[in-house]
């Protein structure tokens, strides 16, 4: 057996223990740990309620500049202004 069957294994009897793996942390917590949620896998969330409550960076709306193309265009112009003046 290769190491990903045995941590398939493992997880499946965490899975019938009353245990699950967060999506997005990826830590294996008890159920009281998730959110009720009628349509999920064991009756619960996928995602922690930590997880869950955490607050998340939304990605520009359409037609706007993101911070990164801010960033760059700063340094350029910081660039081209000391090489003007030298």
């Amino acid at each position: 057996m290769d190491g990903n069957a045995f941590s398939i294994i493992a997880s499946e009897d965490d899975f019938a223990c009353g245990y699950k793996d967060c999506k997005v942390c990826g830590e294996t917590k008890p159920l009281k740990e998730y959110r009720v949620e009628a349509k999920g896998v064991q009756g619960r969330k996928a995602v922690c309620k930590n997880c869950n409550n955490t607050p998340t960076i939304k990605s520009p709306k359409k037609g706007t500049i993101s911070n990164d193309r801010i960033q760059q265009a700063l340094e350029a112009a910081a660039y081209r202004i000391i090489k003007e003046s030298m």
